[in-house]
């Protein structure tokens, strides 16, 4: 499925919503370009770009050829929170805070994660403001748990919001970010990624580790997503109740939520944002190989029922082929494995809720194929190669694995259809 942009057209509606402008074109000639990026348009900020993609100080501004509406845009901004969840009292918080004060933000959720004893009088200083709502964990649970305490919080405290911006508390996301965020969001309705342009000079680490993340999670998901590991992050308001029960508690939590979303047809529009890393990204908590291993269990799991149905099916086949020497035979012998390999799948790996019988009938017709893609291939490897007929089907059972999980996530176990 292809990644869902903002095109021209919803950009024209979310600033006729805004502004009340119904004449778009020299406004976007002047400061956008439009570049295609795998079949989809993408919208861009020109060189000489505004001072933000959705900069509302416009009063008097005749630039865009119409009449700004005299209500101010920002108002919507009193309904829109930002929770920022932190490890450590970082330099920047303290700024960033005082900026969404000013840019107009109902309400700001800080969670101090169980940060060291000397950071906390800090963190009451930047809650001395009646709209910053400090929130504490006695001890580190996480960044998935910071999240859903603050969305938790959030929900019971501010029912007649709008929506909730996530930020980092390390000055990887400016202020004029976070309110383009919360625009988009209220004129939009729906969840937002803010994805960062990886072109330039970033940081090995985060290179390596969003493109590796954005490969696996195309392959898992079937959705593209820019920028997999973006703490700048939008919510509508009635989407977060389900987001609090999602499991995970450090960073796994944030993938979770994005194939949460992907797999019941809300998948994040994706708003272009500044790509700041302060210290060549010192400051991240985040750790390469731990963080990444929870991110790709639900690939894990699948693997985990593969292997175990593997098992199965290659003793099975192993002992009726000794038996018999019948290759025929002994495949479909060992395809008893299936049953348990699907019942698994179905609950645990893709949590489809489509029903038993819809999913079954599909599941053996794609375990026909891959058993006939199976008999064709070892028979191939042993027959014209020499290959041994064990090693042969280890080596074709290995690849149709990739190609089984695929055609079960889009085909066998499908997600909820996406809203256009």
């Amino acid at each position: 499925m292809p990644r869902l942009v903002l095109n021209f057209s919803q950009l024209k509606s979310m600033f006729i919503k805004l502004f009340n402008i119904n004449d778009m074109r020299d406004f976007f000639e002047n400061e956008f370009v439009c570049s295609h990026h795998r079949g989809a348009a993408v919208l861009r900020p020109s060189p000489a770009k505004i001072q933000s993609l959705f900069w509302i100080s416009f009063p008097g501004n005749r630039k865009m050829g119409a009449t700004v509406s005299a209500a101010n845009p920002r108002s919507s901004l009193t309904r829109v929170a930002v929770l920022i969840p932190a490890r450590r009292l970082e330099r920047a918080l303290s700024p960033l805070v005082d900026e969404l004060l000013r840019a107009g933000f109902g309400a700001i959720l800080l969670v101090d994660d169980g940060s060291p004893s000397a950071d906390k009088a800090g963190f009451d200083s930047i809650a001395r403001d009646p709209r910053v709502h400090l929130l504490r964990h006695a001890v580190n649970l996480g960044k998935g748990r910071a999240l859903k305490t603050g969305i938790n919080y959030f929900f019971a405290s501010f029912p007649g919001y709008l929506g909730l911006v996530t930020a980092d508390a390390d000055g990887q996301h400016s202020a004029d970010d976070i309110v383009r965020m919360a625009l988009v969001l209220t004129a939009s309705g729906r969840p937002l990624l803010g994805i960062r342009n990886f072109g330039g000079r970033v940081p090995l680490r985060s290179r390596i580790g969003n493109s590796l993340t954005r490969t696996i999670f195309y392959f898992v998901s079937g959705h593209r997503i820019s920028d997999t590991q973006t703490g700048l992050r939008a919510f509508p308001s009635a989407l977060l109740p389900a987001l609090v029960a999602l499991p995970g508690e450090r960073y796994e939590y944030e993938m979770t939520v994005l194939a949460h979303l992907c797999r019941h047809g809300h998948a994040p529009l994706e708003v272009p944002v500044s790509t700041i890393y302060i210290d060549n990204n010192r400051s991240s908590h985040f750790n390469p190989v731990r963080d990444s291993m929870r991110i790709y269990f639900v690939l894990v799991r699948f693997y985990a029922s593969s292997l175990v149905s593997a098992g199965i099916d290659f003793a099975v086949f192993a002992a009726l082929f000794w038996m018999t020497h019948n290759l025929f035979l002994s495949l479909i012998g060992g395809r008893v494995s299936s049953l348990a390999n699907f019942l698994f799948n179905k609950r645990f790996v893709f949590q489809t809720g489509m029903s038993y019988t819809g999913s079954l009938w599909r599941y053996y017709l794609l375990a026909l194929a891959i058993a006939a893609a199976s008999y064709i291939s070892v028979r191939s490897l042993s027959l014209y190669l020499h290959w041994n007929v064990l090693a042969a089907k280890i080596a074709v059972d290995t690849i149709l694995s990739l190609a089984s999980f695929s055609i079960q996530r889009t085909f066998v176990f499908p997600a909820a259809e996406g809203r256009s």
